[in-house]
């Protein structure tokens, strides 16, 4: 069968690669580095490198990255240190040398051009299905066949708790969920009560916008507020945890390690003063370990909610910071695929080159994290997952960087 290829759409491609965010970066610039003559096409309904990532910074005025300056795009560790000391871009002066969002966007648009990676095409994959020795992914802007397909998109579902449920649709703004809130598009808050709920740095970044337009702040967490420098301890980075990972032959146990070690939402120490600051004016109240029950409607339209402590908050808006969840489903295109694929509970078992199944396709961020471990989602994990498919895909082992092994079998367990 012939492909019908839409505008800027090749007929045929070594690897493509869907999404063009941090993930889908580090795997274009590893395959390329690897091997210049691979053929890469990558996908995303945006078109442009790192576009969503750099909305979801700015709808959040988020200027600094949580993780430290090592992990990146670009397999050598020190390549974005040395990019912004030689490019003089601006820093934190936070602890670890987190990067600036600006550094790190002027370093990724450095990694393209020096690369000479393609510009992502915008176009959303409806379909994938094996097609002789590859694939034929079906998209809205035509149809095309690649070797191998590399999944970069972080498919997840929301989660939303059912007390909001009473609250939707009642008000237009009345409940926005976290990723939603553009604090670029609002403007002055003045006499606005907002309640934000959950306690992580997300949540914590809007309860600061919310303040500096005047708000009166709620920020509710059901549990202790947790500080640490990264939202995975640094052990996981490597062989201090990692090789006791590795050693965990049980998926389901692998899987429920991982989700222990990230433990939920957390701040770092320098939001947490943020946050102390902004509560001792006033303008800002933080309930630790309280949950809310149940939410309803005041007569005056706002919400009011019920914490297990008794306590009432009234609120004229509730932005829910509740987190994500990684979710395969949520990609419908590999449907198909995933029925001859190892799953548990919905998760992905992929093997130590992070492939699917039988399949002719490789996984990224969280959903790698059977193999790669808590910190699959972060920039590392980027960097570790890039490393491993080109090495699956070219035979090339890219120096510059420690990897550890973590042997998953066929099977996934």
């Amino acid at each position: 069968r012939r492909a019908v290829t839409g505008p800027g759409l090749p007929a045929h491609t070594d690897v493509c690669i869907l999404g063009a965010g941090p993930h889908g970066l580090a795997a274009a610039h590893h395959l390329r580095s690897a091997d210049p003559g691979l053929t890469l096409t990558v996908l995303d309904p945006a078109g442009d490198w790192l576009s969503t990532w750099h909305e979801q910074f700015e709808r959040a005025e988020i200027t600094t990255l949580r993780s430290p300056v090592v992990p990146h795009p670009v397999h050598a560790p020190s390549a974005l240190a040395q990019f912004v000391h030689r490019t003089r871009a601006p820093r934190s002066g936070l602890p670890y040398d987190a990067p600036t969002a600006t550094a790190f966007a002027r370093f990724c648009r450095s990694i393209v051009a020096d690369a000479a990676l393609p510009q992502p095409i915008p176009a959303r994959v409806t379909s994938v299905r094996n097609v002789g020795d590859g694939l034929e992914l079906t998209t809205d802007a035509g149809n095309l066949r690649a070797t191998h397909l590399v999944v970069a998109t972080n498919p997840h579902r929301r989660v939303i708790p059912e007390w909001t449920f009473p609250l939707l649709g009642r008000r237009v703004g009345l409940v926005t969920y976290g990723l939603d809130v553009d604090l670029r598009q609002i403007g002055s808050l003045e006499g606005q009560r907002v309640a934000v709920v959950g306690g992580g740095l997300t949540a914590a970044h809007l309860a600061c916008g919310a303040v500096a337009r005047g708000a009166d702040v709620e920020l509710l967490a059901r549990r202790r507020l947790r500080v640490k420098n990264f939202d995975t301890d640094p052990g996981w980075l490597g062989p201090k945890f990692l090789d006791g990972f590795a050693a965990v032959t049980d998926a389901a146990e692998r899987l429920a390690i991982a989700r222990a070690a990230r433990g939920g939402g957390s701040i770092p120490p320098w939001m947490h003063d943020r946050l102390r600051t902004l509560a001792a004016t006033g303008r800002l109240t933080i309930r630790e370990a309280a949950t809310v029950e149940c939410a309803t409607i005041d007569i005056d339209g706002a919400s009011s909610l019920r914490l297990d402590t008794d306590d009432r908050v009234r609120a004229d808006h509730v932005w829910i910071a509740t987190g994500t969840e990684c979710d395969i489903g949520a990609l419908r295109c590999l449907d198909s695929l995933a029925l001859d694929a190892p799953m548990l509970d919905g998760k992905p078992l992929v093997d130590s080159s992070l492939r699917l199944g039988p399949h002719p396709v490789y996984l990224m961020g969280r959903l790698a994290t059977a193999a790669l471990g808590p910190a699959a989602g972060n920039l590392w994990g980027a960097q570790r997952a890039a490393h491993r498919i080109t090495e699956a895909l070219t035979g090339v082992h890219l120096r510059g960087q420690s990897i550890a092994t973590i042997p998953v079998d066929d099977a996934g367990a």
